[in-house]
C-alpha cells in the first residue's frame, strides 16, 4: 500500500538511457530486432507514511553524490529561481 506523503524531486545532469519498447521492427539487413528509444529519467517519486519520512530520504537525496537536485532557471517564476526543485504533497 502506498503512504500518503509523496516526495517529488527533480535531477540535473542526468543521462539519457535506452529501453526496449517490447516492438520488433526490420534493421537494415532485414532482421527482426527490439526497437529500442532513448529516454530521459530526471524526475523520482517516492510515497511515505509521513513528512519526516519525505525530509529524512530528501537529505539522503542531498548527501548522495550520486544525484544532483535541479535549481529553477526560470525568470518567468521568480519564487522558484536558483531554489532546490522538489516537492512534498499529501496523496489521497
Amino acid at each position: 500500500m502506498k503512504g500518503n506523503y509523496r516526495l517529488t524531486v527533480h535531477l540535473d545532469n542526468v543521462k539519457r538511457s535506452s529501453v526496449t519498447t517490447g516492438k520488433k521492427t526490420k534493421n537494415a539487413k532485414g532482421k527482426m530486432v527490439n526497437e529500442t528509444k532513448p529516454v530521459l529519467r530526471n524526475t523520482m517519486s517516492w510515497y511515505f507514511n509521513t513528512v519526516e519520512d519525505c525530509e529524512k530520504k530528501l537529505s539522503e537525496i542531498k548527501g548522495s553524490s550520486d544525484y544532483t537536485i535541479k535549481k529553477g532557471t526560470n525568470v518567468n517564476k521568480p519564487h522558484k529561481l536558483g531554489k532546490e526543485l522538489y516537492q512534498i504533497s499529501f496523496v489521497n
